[in-house]
């Protein structure tokens, strides 16, 4: 029998290190914080229909009612279509109004669902615009 003498081996076993991870903090600038309320539920007031919306902008105004219906009602209808074609509104002091969700109902009525930004505080409100009217400060009697 033949004996055969294995010659040493050369081959080096490695074991497997893993490097210990090293965490750097984010060097943050520090910015304002702008403290938001959240949302809250309103409740739902009593229904303003059109002769009493007619009633409260003639009572704000000189101008009589019968002037004054026809621009009113010709101002809700420009107000709707550009709502039914989606159309971005910007209407100081109101603020900005837009379409964010729209639904056909059938027989060419539509669910449409607002997004109102209103304005800040006397923004959009020029001379004799605020709640007083142009009635504020006069003492012509």
């Amino acid at each position: 029998m033949s004996s055969k003498k294995s010659a040493p081996s050369n081959t080096v076993k490695l074991n497997t290190v893993l490097p210990e991870p090293v965490v750097t903090p984010l060097k943050l600038a520090k910015t304002a914080t702008k403290v938001v309320k959240p949302a809250v539920a309103v409740p739902q007031g009593e229904m303003v229909k059109k002769p009493e919306f007619i009633d409260r902008a003639v009572a704000r105004t000189d101008v009589k009612k019968r002037d004054a219906k026809p621009a009113i009602e010709a101002a809700l209808a420009v107000l709707a279509e550009a709502l039914e074609k989606g159309e971005e509104l910007n209407l100081p002091p109101m603020g900005k109004m837009r379409v964010v969700k729209s639904k056909d109902i059938g027989d060419g009525a539509r669910v449409m669902t607002l997004k109102l930004r209103t304005m800040k505080d006397g923004a959009g409100l020029g001379a004799g615009n605020g709640p007083a009217g142009d009635f504020a400060g006069n003492d012509d009697d």
